[in-house]
C-alpha cells in the first residue's frame, strides 16, 4: 500500500489542497496534522480553542509550527455559517439561536462549514466521533453529490493477483455504512464506486460488478431481485461505464467461469468494482481478502457527498489519518476540476421549444420525428396539464427525459408522431401458442370510449361488444377490471380505517391506483411515499389473483397464462414492468412468472379489431367469464375522477359501522365532475372525515405545494389523485377527439360511468359475492399475510433521477 499511498501523494502535492481536522484534542489527529506538515503534501487546518490545542501539542511533543488553527468563538464568518445552517434546517424547525448552539458545540459542523463554503477543500473525521456522526453533519450542511441519494462507503481492495481487477486493484463497496441497500442505493453506490475507482484508484476502464448468490437468473429471491432492479436502474441512468448482473464472485472475476455462467458479459470476468447485495457480505467478504488473501484494505472511504468527508476509524493510528488525508485531497481535486469544467450544454432533442423529449427506450410512448409538424400541442399538454416539461432540466439529468408515462403527448398528436410502443405482435404468438391460455382483462373505462373509433356516440356503452372482439382475436377467458378494482376498495379502505385508528401520523393517505401519479411522487415528491396507499392497482390485484386462484381453481400451470390488460392508460405499460409486479412468480416461487404480461391501449385494441376485419358493430354482445366477471357499481366508477374516492367511502362506512352506505354515499356529487381539485367533507359515527379529489399532475403539484406552504395536510384523512384530467376517461390510450370534442367526449364517459353504477344492483364492493368468496375461499381477509403478499406493494424514492437541479420552474433559470 506504501507505494500507492505515496504515488497519491506526490500527485495531490503541487495543489496544496486544505483539509479541516475538527477533532483536534485528540493526540493522533495532532500527529496526523504534523505528518502531513512535514511531507508537505496538504495544508491541514486544526478546530478549536487554540490554547487547549497547544496543551495536548505539547504534552506529546508535536511540532505545530505552520499549522493554521480557526477557533470557532472568534471566527468572523460565523454569523453567515449560522445563517446558511439555519435556512438549511428551516423545515426541521431549526432557529438561528440553535443553528449557532451546534456550530458551537460541534465542531465537525462547524468544519463542515468550512468546506461548504470552499474555505477548506475537505473535512476528516471520526477518530473520535462515530461514524453516523460525522454523516449526519455533512449531510446537514454539505449536501449529497447532485443526481445521488445515498451516503455510501468503499474500500481499494490492493492485492498480489494482477491478473485479477486492474492490475490486482478493487474497488468494493459498500461495507460499513447501508445496512440493507434498496436498488435505487445499489445504484447510488455502483455510481459512487466508480467515481471512486477514477479519481482515487486511477482506474481508465471501471466495470461493475453487482454481486449475488445468482448469476443472470440461475437463483430466485428478494435480494437478487433487489440486485436486478438496481441494474435496470442503471440503464435508465445512462451511465458512462460498463455494469452487469447479478452475478456471483466467480463470474464476476474468473473469466473462465464467466464464459460458462456468463457468455456474452462486457463484465464478467474483467470486473474491478464490486458491489455487494448487502453490508453483511461486503463487509465479511473485505476482511476475508484482508486476512486470509493478505490483501491491503484502504478504508472505509465515504462516498455520495457534494464535496470531499472522509470518515475514520476510531481505531485509527496518525499513519491512517494521513493516508485519509491524501484521498481527501484527491477527491477534492477531482471535484472542483469536474465543478470548473464549463462545457456548453447541447441536448441531443431537437426544437424542445415545440416538442416533448421521449427517450428512444421508453416503455409506453415513442416518437418518430419525420411525422412531427412542430404544432406544440404535445409540449403545452405536458408542461402546463401535466407539470412534467419544464420542471426538470435535461443538463441536470443527463440529457434524460423525465417521463411518467401518462400518455398525453400521444393523446394530443393528431399526426402520428407520438404513439404508443405496441406489444401486440407479442400478444398474438401467445394466442397462436397453443399451449398458452390468453386472458384478457378490461378496465372500466374502455368500454365507454372503444365506441368513439368505430363511430358511435360518445360515451356509448359497448361492453358486450368489447368482449365478443375480444373473444374474436383469440382470447381464451375475458375477465372486468371492475372485479379488480373490487378487490382494490377492500384493500385499500381497510387500510384508510387502519391508518385513521392506529397510524394518523400516515394520513392522509393517498390512492395509488394510477400508475402515472405513483410515478411522480417517487420523483418529485418522495417525502409523500408514506402517505401513498400500499395497495396495487385493480389491474394489478387481478392479475395474480389469476395466476393463483384461478389457475388452481382450473388446474392450470400458471407458467401457461398469458394475461393482457386492456386499459385506457398508457402508463400501465409502465407498471406492469416494474420488477416487483411478479407476486404470483413469488407465491409459486418462480420469480420469472410476471403478474401482468402485457398491456394495450383502447386505441390499439381498436385498430386490432379493424386490422382483423372484425365487424364491430355487427358483433353480439358476450358476457365476461365467472370468478372474475361479477362487480360492484363502486368498481365501476372508478374511471373517473374521484370514483375512487366514493367507491373508498361507501365500503368504509359498512367497515366502520357494520352498515351499508346511506343515499349519501352513494350518489357522492361533491367529488363528481372535471373539476380539476374537488373538497368534500362528510360525518362518519360522529368524526368529521375531509377528502380531496384531484386530477391532472398540474393541479396536484399545485395543490401539494399549498399544502406544504400551510402545513394543512393533517385536516385531510383521504386523497385521490388521477395524473389524466378527468380520471381514467380522459388517459392517454384512450380514441383521441379534437380539441373542440375533448370536454364533450370525457363529460359523455363519466356520465356513462354513473349510469352504469346506478343501474347495477350491488353498489358497494364488499357486497360482491365474487369477492367475497375470493376472501372465504383464498386470501382470508383483507390485510392479511397473503393479501399483503399478493396484493400490495412498495415504492421507491426516484428523486435522484432529476439531478443537482431538483428543483426546477418554467421560466426561472437555473
Amino acid at each position: 500500500m506504501s507505494r500507492f499511498i505515496n504515488n497519491l501523494k506526490r500527485r495531490v502535492a503541487k495543489e496544496q489542497k486544505k483539509i479541516v481536522l475538527p477533532e483536534s484534542e485528540s493526540r493522533r489527529v495532532l500527529q496526523a496534522a504534523e505528518r502531513v506538515q512535514a511531507e508537505g503534501f496538504a495544508r491541514p487546518i486544526l478546530i478549536g480553542r487554540p490554547q487547549s490545542i497547544v496543551e495536548v501539542a505539547s504534552e506529546y511533543q508535536i511540532d505545530m509550527d505552520g499549522i493554521e488553527i480557526i477557533d470557532p468563538e472568534t471566527y468572523p464568518m460565523m454569523d453567515k455559517f449560522c445563517e446558511y445552517y439555519a435556512k438549511r434546517r428551516a423545515k426541521k424547525g431549526m432557529t438561528l439561536e440553535e443553528a449557532r448552539k451546534v456550530l458551537s458545540e460541534n465542531y465537525i459542523f462547524f468544519a463542515a462549514c468550512l468546506v461548504a463554503f470552499d474555505i477548506a477543500d475537505g473535512m476528516v473525521a471520526g477518530a473520535v466521533a462515530t461514524s453516523s456522526e460525522v454523516i449526519r453533519a455533512a449531510l446537514q450542511v454539505i449536501g449529497p453529490h447532485p443526481g445521488l441519494s445515498t451516503v455510501s462507503s468503499s474500500f481499494i481492495m490492493i492485492t498480489d493477483k494482477p491478473q485479477f481487477g486492474d492490475d490486482g486493484i478493487f474497488v468494493v463497496g459498500d461495507c460499513s455504512v447501508v445496512i440493507e441497500p434498496t436498488p435505487q442505493q445499489l445504484a447510488d453506490i455502483a455510481v459512487s464506486c466508480v467515481e471512486r475507482a477514477r479519481r482515487t484508484a486511477q482506474m481508465l476502464d471501471p466495470k461493475v460488478a453487482l454481486l449475488s448468490y445468482s448469476t443472470m437468473g440461475s437463483g430466485a429471491g428478494e435480494e437478487v431481485d433487489r440486485v436486478r432492479e438496481a441494474v435496470r436502474l442503471l440503464r435508465d441512468r445512462n451511465v458512462d461505464f460498463e455494469f452487469d448482473g447479478e452475478m456471483q464472485a466467480d463470474a464476476a472475476l474468473v473469466p473462465r467461469i464467466a464464459r460458462q455462467k456468463a457468455p456474452g458479459s462486457t463484465v464478467a470476468g474483467q470486473a474491478n468494482v464490486l458491489v455487494f447485495p448487502n453490508l453483511v457480505s461486503g463487509n465479511i467478504c473485505y476482511k476475508v481478502l484482508e486476512h486470509l488473501a493478505g490483501a491491503t484494505a484502504l478504508g472505509p472511504l465515504l462516498q455520495g457527498l457534494a464535496k470531499p468527508v472522509m470518515d475514520l476509524s476510531r481505531g485509527c493510528t496518525p499513519e491512517d489519518i494521513t493516508d485519509v488525508i491524501a484521498i481527501c485531497c484527491s477527491d477534492a481535486i477531482y471535484m472542483q476540476a469536474e465543478k470548473k469544467r464549463d462545457i456548453a450544454f447541447t441536448s441531443r432533442f431537437e426544437k424542445l421549444d415545440r416538442r416533448v423529449a421521449v427517450e428512444n427506450r421508453n416503455i409506453s410512448i415513442q416518437f418518430d420525428p419525420e411525422k412531427c409538424k412542430n404544432c406544440t400541442l404535445c409540449r403545452r399538454r405536458c408542461a402546463d396539464v401535466m407539470s412534467m416539461t419544464g420542471y426538470y432540466s435535461l443538463e441536470s439529468t443527463g440529457d434524460v427525459p423525465i417521463c411518467v408515462h401518462c400518455g398525453q403527448c400521444s393523446l394530443t398528436c393528431m399526426f402520428g408522431a407520438t404513439t404508443t410502443v405496441s406489444q401486440r405482435d407479442a400478444i398474438q404468438k401467445a394466442i397462436d401458442d397453443p399451449k398458452k391460455i390468453v386472458i384478457f382483462q378490461t378496465a372500466p373505462a374502455v368500454r365507454v370510449a372503444l365506441g368513439d373509433e368505430f363511430g358511435l356516440p360518445f360515451g356509448s356503452v359497448v361492453q358486450g361488444k368489447m368482449i365478443a372482439a375480444l373473444r374474436a382475436l383469440g382470447g381464451d377467458y375475458v375477465f372486468d377490471t371492475n372485479f379488480g378494482a373490487d378487490l382494490t376498495i377492500m384493500e385499500e379502505a381497510s387500510e384508510l380505517l387502519y391508518r385513521m385508528h392506529n397510524k394518523k401520523e400516515l394520513l392522509p393517505q393517498f390512492t395509488s391506483c394510477c400508475p402515472s401519479w405513483v410515478e411522480f411522487t417517487e420523483i418529485f415528491f418522495p417525502e409523500l411515499i408514506p402517505h401513498l396507499s400500499t395497495a396495487k392497482s385493480p389491474i394489478s390485484m387481478l392479475s395474480p389473483m389469476i395466476k393463483t386462484y384461478f389457475a388452481k381453481r382450473m388446474k392450470i400451470d400458471p407458467a401457461d397464462i398469458v394475461t393482457v390488460c386492456v386499459t385506457p392508460c398508457t402508463s400501465k405499460k409502465a407498471e406492469i414492468a416494474r420488477p416487483e409486479r411478479n407476486a404470483a412468480g413469488r407465491y409459486w416461487k418462480k420469480p420469472e412468472i410476471r403478474d401482468t404480461d402485457y398491456c394495450i391501449t383502447t386505441r390499439e385494441l381498436a385498430k386490432w379489431i379493424k386490422d382483423a376485419q372484425i365487424d364491430f358493430n355487427s358483433l353480439k354482445d358476450s358476457d365476461y367469464d365467472p370468478i372474475f366477471g361479477q362487480s360492484s357499481g363502486g368498481g365501476t366508477i372508478f374511471g373517473n375522477s374521484g370514483g375512487v374516492m366514493e367507491a373508498a367511502l361507501r365500503t368504509l362506512v359498512y367497515l366502520q359501522t357494520g352498515k351499508p352506505a346511506d343515499e349519501e354515499f352513494l350518489h357522492f356529487e361533491e367529488v363528481r365532475g372535471l373539476e380539476g381539485v374537488k373538497e368534500a367533507a362528510l360525518t362518519l359515527d360522529n368524526d368529521i372525515i375531509r377528502v380531496v379529489a384531484i386530477s391532472g399532475l398540474a393541479n396536484a403539484r399545485r395543490f401539494i405545494n399549498l399544502m406544504e406552504e400551510k402545513h394543512s395536510w393533517k385536516k385531510y384523512a383521504f386523497i385521490e389523485v388521477m395524473a389524466c384530467p378527468g380520471g381514467c376517461i380522459g388517459g392517454g390510450g384512450q380514441p383521441r377527439t379534437k380539441l373542440p370534442q375533448e370536454i364533450p367526449a370525457k363529460r359523455a364517459r363519466i356520465e356513462s360511468l354513473y349510469g352504469l353504477d346506478a343501474l347495477k344492483q350491488i353498489r358497494a364492493s364488499w357486497e360482491n359475492p365474487e369477492i367475497q368468496t375470493l376472501y372465504t375461499k383464498f386470501l382470508g381477509e383483507p390485510l392479511s399475510d397473503l393479501s399483503e403478499s399478493l396484493l400490495h406493494t412498495q415504492y421507491i424514492n426516484k428523486h435522484y433521477m432529476l439531478g443537482k437541479e431538483d428543483k426546477v420552474q418554467p421560466g426561472v433559470s437555473h
